[in-house]
Formats: structure tokens, C-alpha cells, sequence
């Protein structure tokens, strides 16, 4: 795929950034380059906003009919679904990730955007209708304002459809900060919508640097809500800096799930569903089961099997068909990785595979490492405890269901977890413990767009997708209505 250059998109079309400048991506797995992105300004942040509260005001977008909006909502789905093999690419360079998943995440973000659709059908108010004879009560749900959206690098489509298609189900236009690192699919999907035949003003994009362009966004007293999805520290930064004006903060954030799999799991199944858990985006996904907590019984076996399965995941470039582990991010981000496998050597893990960089072949120029397993590893390691956003993996035994619960629960984060057990009343008792907005049974990272998403604890508040990811950008507004004869409130007392 050749070098793409791409501006800001404001009001419906291309806008040059105001510095004139463009910030270059390159591959994480080649170092190539890949595509030109504008570096936004705080000027660039007012132009945008100042475009979508002209529309907010308006009303041209909230005022149509949900049935309207849905049906351009579903315009957009099937434009997705053309364009998915190039979407797909962007993804996968930008990233590092392997096509065959960013194949499936840009089919999840149509699927996404036609749910989001159907929710537009049916936002509901409530008539109060026997306050009195002569009184009426309406609750009403109405767009919140202007939204920001800020998006982040590992997920580029799926966070972002996972905020955008509720919003503008529900009515809001938005302006969109994507990671200045993989900008390319949503100023992709802008042109989509534009060709869907979505007003001007309704979807900005101002790509650039957080600490300009997300911080302008976050504080601007025209923007109504800003919707989230990043680390646990940028997103504390973020809703102390909409506390100044109340701005309303909707923040999915990171997490430490665990898997936990009992012996009388499908074990089969438990060891495809825990190594894909912990490779699936070389491991940079919040919701990532990189704690392995098993039962002592099976534990030694489980292990054993695990990690033959781990030397056979091929590690490679991204547009490989064959590859299942890509390349991280950014070299930074290679070297946080690894420094957090060289802290598991110092406090006494045992690594039982990988845990270096790989730079045979290919994969010589790029920022590589496989699947990573420690075992012997105990709740006060800080490789148990913190987020480490790679392919690592940590092996924790239990003996009872009640320590499996506590060592789950033993952490900052509350984004997901998964269970494995054939028992079903096991599985029920054991969910309805694990402190995460998500728990996953008998599977791993697999949902449906009725399901809302988002953590517990520091992993966040508020939530995407389902009916809730629809509410998160509705106001909702009480009418009382006096009807018949007017009856004084206050003392005739003027005669």
C-alpha cells in the first residue's frame, strides 16, 4: 500500500491543519512509511467544535427522525463492509496487528454501527398521564451536546464504533482525537460517511498529539461530553481537567483480567481460549487475560500443554495471512514490554518461553516479541499486578474456588475476567463474584453488540455498546404540563 497523506476533516471535508505540519507514521513491523498525518493545534480543535455545535444547534441532526438517522447509520455499515479489505490494511500496518483479526474488527465495527441503527428506532420517553386530571408528566431523552471522542492505538476501529454510531444514533455530532499513530481508518470512515450522505459538521476528525489536541478537546467549554478509551493515567488526567467546567467524562480504561480455569473445565478449549486471550493485538488490549489462575490439580499438565501450544504461534508481518503475533507499537513500548519481563526474572518468576525480542528474518526491523509465559508467579509480583499491554502471561495455582475468587478480585482493575468450568452453577456463583463489567464463561473476548462493555474500579465508568452505550449520550429531560382551567398558585391580592 503506498504513502497516505492525509488533512484534518472538518465540516464535511478536508481541512489543512493550521500549523501546515504532518506528523509521520511508520510500520512497527518494516519501519516503512506508511501515511502523513496533519499535527493539529488548539485552533484546529475550535474550528471543529465550533462546526458541530453550529449543527447541534441547528437541530438538522437531532431533530430527524430516529428511522432517518438509522437508515444512514446503516448506509454507513454496508460502505464498511465494501471498503473492509482496505480498512483492514490500514489497521493492520498502523498497528502492527495481524490482518486475519483486523479483518474481524472492522466486521465488528459494521456490526456495531448497524445496532446502533436499530437503537435510533426506539429511543423512549415516558408519558405520566395520571398525576391528576389536569396534569401531564413527559420524560424525554435528548442529545447531549457535542461529543469528543478520543480514541486509542491498539483499537483503532473497534473503540472507535464502540462510541461513534451510539452517539449519532442518539443524536450528537462529535469530534473525533484518534492516536496520532493510527489516525488512517478513521479519517477513512469519515469519507465513508460523508458518501452515506451524513451532514457537514456532524463527524470532525482533528488528528494530532494528546497533550495539544485531546487537551484543547477535554477542557473546551463547548464540548458537552468526552467519551474515552486509554490508560488508567491519561484517563484520570482527562476527567480532572473536565471537572473544571462538570464536563460529562465517559472513561474505558485498562485492566488486568484473569483467566481462571477449573479442573473440570474443557480443558482443550481453556488452552485455546487463555493463548488467545494474552496474543490476540500482541497483547495490547485492556481487556487482555494476561493473569492464568488454575487449579493445582490439572495445573502442571494445563502448563505443560500451554506452552507447546505457544512455540507454534507464528510470529510475523501483518499483512501475513499467517501471522497471529504481529509487532508492537512503537520501540518505547518494546522496551517497556521487555523491561517488565526482566522485573518477573528479578523477583523470582520462572519463564517458561519467550521473553526477548525477535528479530530473525522479517522480523529483523521491526518491534517483536512472542508469546511470553511465567509460572511461580504471586499476587505481590508486580508482573501479577500491573499492566503490561504485551504478550505476557502469568501462571498463578489456586486449590479452592474461594482463593480463585480473591486472587482474581486482587487487583486495581475491573474490565473483565473469564471463567472456565462445566458446572454451571459454578460458573453463575463464581460471575457474579469476580469484580469486572464483563465476565466471560467457557470462551475468551467474545460478545455481541447487545452486551454493554466497560470496568468496575480503575478500569473506568460508563459503558459502550448495548442499550447503555446508546443512554451514555442522551440527556434525559422531565415536562410537567398543566392543562384545563388555570388555577392560581399564589393569593389573589389585587382585588
Amino acid at each position: 500500500m503506498s504513502t497516505r497523506t492525509y488533512d484534518h476533516w472538518i465540516d464535511g471535508r478536508e481541512y489543512a491543519p493550521s500549523g501546515r505540519q504532518h506528523i509521520e507514521r511508520h510500520s512497527p513491523a518494516h519501519g516503512g512509511l506508511l501515511a502523513r498525518f496533519a499535527e493539529g493545534s488548539a485552533q484546529d480543535v475550535d474550528i471543529a467544535v465550533e462546526r458541530a455545535k453550529a449543527l447541534h444547534v441547528s437541530r438538522a441532526w437531532s431533530s430527524l427522525p430516529g428511522s432517518e438517522r438509522a437508515k444512514l447509520l446503516s448506509r454507513l455499515a454496508d460502505l464498511i463492509e465494501r471498503d473492509a479489505e482496505r480498512l483492514a490494511e490500514i489497521e493492520a500496518e498502523e498497528v502492527g496487528k495481524p490482518i486475519i483479526y483486523a479483518r474481524g474488527e472492522v466486521s465488528w465495527a459494521a456490526e456495531l454501527t448497524r445496532f446502533a441503527a436499530s437503537l435510533a428506532w426506539q429511543i423512549k420517553g415516558e408519558a405520566y398521564t395520571h398525576l391528576g386530571d389536569d396534569r401531564l408528566g413527559l420524560v424525554t431523552r435528548e442529545a447531549r451536546g457535542v461529543v469528543g471522542l478520543i480514541v486509542p492505538w491498539n483499537f483503532p476501529l473497534v473503540c472507535l464504533f464502540q462510541k461513534l454510531p451510539y452517539a449519532l444514533a442518539a443524536g450528537c455530532p462529535v469530534v473525533i482525537k484518534p492516536s496520532e499513530l493510527t489516525s488512517g481508518s478513521a479519517l477513512e470512515v469519515a469519507r465513508l460517511a460523508a458518501e452515506a450522505g451524513f451532514p457537514a459538521g456532524l463527524i470532525n476528525i482533528v488528528t494530532g498529539r494528546g497533550e495539544v489536541v485531546g487537551e484543547r478537546l477535554t477542557r473546551h467549554p463547548d464540548v458537552s461530553m468526552i467519551s474515552f478509551t486509554g490508560s488508567t493515567r491519561v484517563g484520570k488526567q482527562i476527567a480532572a481537567s473536565a471537572a473544571g467546567d462538570l464536563t460529562r467524562v465517559a472513561l474505558e480504561l485498562g485492566g488486568k483480567a484473569a483467566n481462571v480455569v477449573f479442573a473440570d473445565a474443557d480443558l482443550e478449549a481453556a488452552l485455546d481460549g487463555v493463548l488467545f486471550g494474552v496474543i490476540l493485538n500482541q497483547g495490547e488490549e485492556c481487556v487482555a487475560g494476561t493473569r492464568l489462575l488454575i487449579e493445582e490439580s490439572v495445573a502442571d499438565e494445563f502448563v505443560a500443554r500451554l506452552v507447546e501450544r505457544a512455540s507454534r504461534v507464528v510470529v510475523g508481518l501483518p499483512l501475513d495471512d499467517q501471522t497471529q503475533i504481529g509487532a508492537l507499537i512503537h520501540e518505547q513500548h518494546l522496551h517497556s514490554v521487555l523491561g517488565y519481563i526482566e522485573v518477573g526474572r528479578q523477583e523470582g518468576a520462572r519463564l517458561l518461553c519467550g521473553g526477548e525480542r525477535l528479530t530473525q528474518g522479517s522480523l529483523g526491523k521491526g518491534y517483536f516479541v512472542g508469546p511470553t509465559i511465567f509460572t511461580e508467579v504471586r499476587p505481590e509480583h508486580r508482573i501479577f499486578r500491573e499492566e503490561i499491554f504485551g504478550p505476557v502471561l502469568t501462571v498463578t495455582r489456586f486449590k479452592t474456588v474461594d482463593e480463585a475468587i480473591e486472587l482474581a478480585n486482587d487487583t486495581l482493575y475491573g474490565l473483565g475476567n473469564g471463567l472456565w468450568t462445566k458446572d454451571l452453577d459454578k460458573a453463575l456463583a463464581v460471575s457474579q463474584k469476580l469484580q469486572s463489567g464483563t465476565v466471560y464463561v467457557n470462551t475468551y473476548l467474545e460478545s455481541a453488540p447487545q452486551l454493554p462493555f466497560g470496568g468496575f474500579k480503575q478500569s473506568g465508568y460508563g459503558r459502550e455498546n448495548g442499550v447503555d452505550g446508546l443512554h451514555e449520550f442522551l440527556e434525559v429531560k422531565a415536562t410537567f404540563i398543566k392543562t384545563g382551567p388555570r388555577t392560581p398558585v399564589l393569593p389573589n391580592t389585587l382585588g
